[in-house]
């Protein structure tokens, strides 16, 4: 299974991120991948490893910024941590994801 899970408010980043470790430690070899989707204003915890490296570390989990969030929040692709896929719209790839057939998560 494929789960792509939405992360919009700086606010929750934190649970989300826990609730995402929590999935993959439940669910483990059930799940092919996992894509987490960070804009609006969570776009910022991708400009943190301490933020996101519980998802960096894990198998089978990508974390993904952004762009339009980037650019709106004056951040440089440059200052991401390693591992983190920036793509041009965050909404337009959790479409994709979903016409793709993955499982939608919102945190």
């Amino acid at each position: 299974m494929k789960v792509v899970v939405q992360v919009s408010d700086s606010d929750k980043v934190a649970q989300a991120v826990k609730s995402v470790v929590n999935l993959v430690n439940d669910l483990g070899e059930e799940l092919e991948e996992v894509e987490v989707v960070f804009h609006q204003s969570a776009i910022v915890a991708t400009t943190s490893a301490e933020s996101v490296r519980p998802l960096l570390d894990r198998e089978r989990v990508k974390v993904v910024a952004c762009r339009n969030s980037l650019k709106a929040q004056g951040i440089s692709e440059d200052s991401l941590p390693r591992g983190v896929k920036v793509v041009t719209s965050g909404v337009g790839e959790i479409v994709r994801r979903q016409k793709e057939g993955w499982i939608y998560l919102k945190l």
